[in-house]
């Protein structure tokens, strides 16, 4: 177990707290060596680059004062000091994809567990916006949103009779990003990013909730209203997330609107043009 050491946290990221628990039940650091990044006394943050730490964790050494940052704060803490382990997690096919895997992550950790507030004083532990690895986490959302209903309207479609081109929801997943994105921009420009990021994560919870109807559908016949049942219900809980972010983001009733507008605009075509 590393003693003797403070990992700074946000204390308000679920993915922060959920990590840094498992540290501590697992025995690889004591429980006082976790300190919120907000709260941390100052006798600590003189020895820690404090702007970088709202980027990457940073793991302080209380006795040589020295701070580890990231991905190589988590290595040191998983590895123990083994050198095997060390040298396995640092071999370039595993070290540079979890590098880029870390930085997708921490740069989009707010948008990905939606708005957080900070209270009182204490000090905010938010990330730059780092916008190639904000336009790359919604590029992937999109892909693996359309991936999903892929497979799940062409599994529809089977039941029902009909089939829709292949691109059919990569366009309707990319499209919807430029079409809420030209909304932001006349509602509330600055905010642009940080809702399209918001709006991602939601079309990505969108995407797992299906996938264990998908894994289902492997093994058992369901009849296409039943998929349809399921579809509608996996929407109401992405419009009640939807809602419940843009109302963090203070950004009104608009941009949900302009969703649902665009969904049923959508839902029209593909009604009157695909058979």
């Amino acid at each position: 177990m590393i003693t003797d050491h403070k990992l700074l946290i946000d204390k308000h990221c679920p993915m922060c707290v959920g990590y840094s628990k498992v540290f501590t039940e697992m025995h690889m650091l004591d429980d006082s060596s976790i300190a919120p990044y907000q709260t941390i006394e100052p006798t600590f943050t003189q020895h820690i680059d404090m702007h970088r730490a709202q980027n990457e964790i940073a793991l302080l050494d209380t006795v040589t004062n020295k701070t580890i940052y990231g991905l190589d704060a988590m290595f040191h803490i998983v590895a123990q000091n083994r050198k095997w382990i060390k040298q396995m997690l640092y071999f370039p096919l595993i070290h540079i994809p979890l590098k880029y895997l870390y930085k997708l992550i921490t740069y989009n950790r707010k948008v990905i567990v939606g708005g957080t507030i900070t209270q009182g004083t204490e000090r905010s532990c938010n990330p730059d916006r780092n916008l190639f690895y904000r336009g790359l986490f919604i590029l992937l959302s999109a892909l693996f949103t359309a991936v999903v209903l892929n497979s799940f309207f062409s599994k529809v479609g089977a039941y029902f009779g009909f089939q829709s081109p292949w691109y059919m929801e990569y366009l309707v997943c990319c499209g919807q990003v430029v079409w809420q994105g030209m909304v932001l921009q006349l509602i509330a420009p600055k905010n642009t990013w940080d809702y399209l990021g918001n709006m991602s994560a939601v079309s990505t919870l969108g995407g797992m909730l299906l996938l264990p109807v998908l894994l289902l559908t492997s093994f058992v016949t369901i009849s296409g209203w039943v998929l349809l049942g399921c579809f509608g219900i996996v929407v109401g809980v992405m419009l009640l997330e939807h809602i419940r972010r843009c109302k963090s983001m203070e950004l009104g009733w608009w941009p949900t609107i302009s969703w649902v507008v665009y969904r049923n605009l959508i839902l029209l075509l593909f009604t009157l043009f695909v058979r």
